[in-house]
């Protein structure tokens, strides 16, 4: 009967665990969203100096999350969500319009992570 208990609370805590790891990539990656779009934003209103700042606190805050992260199985969205950040930033210093398409590129690789981490009933088979 002891089995059974412990048995059930490992499950408990790893579904517990599941769903904050769920909570916590649907809300980083939000933020993730929302920092591409203020690059956008300060991009299209013409404040370079706005917009680079936005660009390295997007690289920052995707590299902390890289550092601390044990729970990005999919390390390929990774690479190219790493690689459309650092476009973002050089495109933001030179000022140059294909900012446009690494942003459109990072919010897609954004979606691609949040929807490969949530579960799913065909994942979990």
């Amino acid at each position: 009967m002891g089995r059974i208990i412990i048995s059930i609370v490992i499950l408990a805590v790893m579904a517990i665990g599941c769903f904050i790891s769920v909570g916590y990539m649907d809300s980083f990656t939000d933020r993730m969203s929302q920092a591409v779009s203020r690059v956008e934003e300060y991009f299209e209103d013409g404040d370079g100096g706005e917009c680079v700042a936005a660009a390295e606190e997007l690289k920052d805050m995707w590299y902390d999350f890289m550092e601390l992260s044990i729970l990005v199985n999919d390390l390929g969205h990774a690479v190219e969500i790493t690689s459309s950040v650092a476009e973002i930033e050089s495109f933001a210093r030179d000022n140059n319009n294909e900012i446009y398409a690494a942003c459109d590129r990072a919010q897609a690789q954004i979606k691609m992570l949040r929807d490969a981490q949530n579960p799913t009933f065909w994942k979990i088979l």
